[in-house]
């Protein structure tokens, strides 16, 4: 039997071949009051994730998982701020820029999805008791994974080195040096809209559980809870400590989300490699184990979510938004 080790083993190999490094970013400088104007702060974020692209461009060419994790991620606020204080930019421009950065974004959910998903599952299959764990479990999974990875790390560097992301870098650049002036309370209005309608979008998750939708419903609340927090995490410089708390918060809602939601990937992937498994003729035992097990972590990380949900509430959390 493949053990989970071995499993985990075969994700941590990285491509050798690779370009030189991009550029490295500036070193940070510490803000200037005029750094702490409304539209600079949005500026200074966008810059920010702008830079950690052009710095993790060289390890996600790579595969290296941090370093496509963390250009993922610099996206996703990216084409946050783009939406939650939209008006800043002229509207195609960004609106460009959103569609840009969500194809690149494409090119790299394969690839981090994969990875993740390996871990995931290797420590599943280790949790197991050997007798358990019957048929080559391990093994398919680790194939199938590994098949999905090394295609998106190919479709990933042919992007990263195409005109088309060229083109994308470009205009980012333009961007963050072109925007309209904005006020104080506009920012926190456009903040506090983020924070309200990830709110409103979880009320109703939470609301219709039972709904044959309801899984659905609580991925989406938990982006938007991402883009909220994204939203505070830009005005943390001057609003400070109360910012501070609020993304703190928010941050632990979304965890709480993202494990059920976790468990709803797994779940499906889980059921696809079994109906694969039943073709080839092997035991398909080990797989609805699995399956269940995932459906249980689903519904065990949603017994955090009352609590977290009244922590990111509190008003000692939002009053500064008012």
């Amino acid at each position: 039997m493949v053990t989970a080790t071995r499993f985990r083993r075969k994700f941590e190999v990285i491509d050798t071949a690779a370009v030189a490094d991009s550029p490295l970013p500036a070193s940070p400088v510490a803000p200037s009051d005029d750094d702490r104007m409304p539209t600079n702060l949005v500026l200074q974020y966008v810059r920010a994730q702008r830079d950690t692209i052009r710095w993790t461009e060289a390890g996600a060419r790579r595969g290296d998982a941090e370093a496509v994790h963390d250009m993922r991620v610099a996206i996703r606020r990216l084409r946050s701020t783009l939406r939650t204080f939209r008006g800043l930019w002229d509207t195609e421009r960004a609106e460009w820029l959103r569609i840009e950065l969500k194809w690149i974004a494409d090119q790299l959910g394969p690839v981090r999805d994969g990875q993740v998903m390996a871990e995931r599952l290797a420590g599943a299959i280790e949790a197991e008791p050997a007798e358990l764990v019957r048929g080559p479990v391990a093994e398919s999974l680790r194939d199938g994974l590994g098949d999905r990875i090394a295609a998106g790390r190919a479709g990933l560097r042919s992007a990263l080195d195409g005109e088309r992301y060229r083109v994308l870098l470009e205009r980012l650049n333009r961007l963050v040096l072109a925007t309209d002036g904005s006020s104080s309370s506009w920012l926190r209005k456009r903040t506090r809209k983020a924070v309200r309608r990830a709110d409103k979008m979880l009320s109703t998750a939470v609301r219709d559980r039972k709904a044959p939708e309801a899984d659905a419903r609580l991925h989406e609340a938990r982006k938007a809870y991402k883009r909220a927090r994204y939203a505070v995490e830009v005005t943390r410089p001057a609003a400070g400590r109360p910012a501070r708390r609020l993304a703190k918060r928010l941050s632990a809602l979304q965890d709480v989300l993202g494990a059920h939601q976790d468990s709803v990937i797994t779940g499906a992937v889980l059921l696809d490699a079994a109906g694969a498994a039943a073709k080839r003729g092997e035991e398909t035992f080990t797989y609805g184990l699995l399956h269940a097990r995932q459906a249980d972590a689903g519904v065990r990380a949603l017994t955090g979510l009352p609590k977290a949900r009244r922590r990111a509430a509190k008003s000692r959390a939002r009053s500064w938004l008012r």
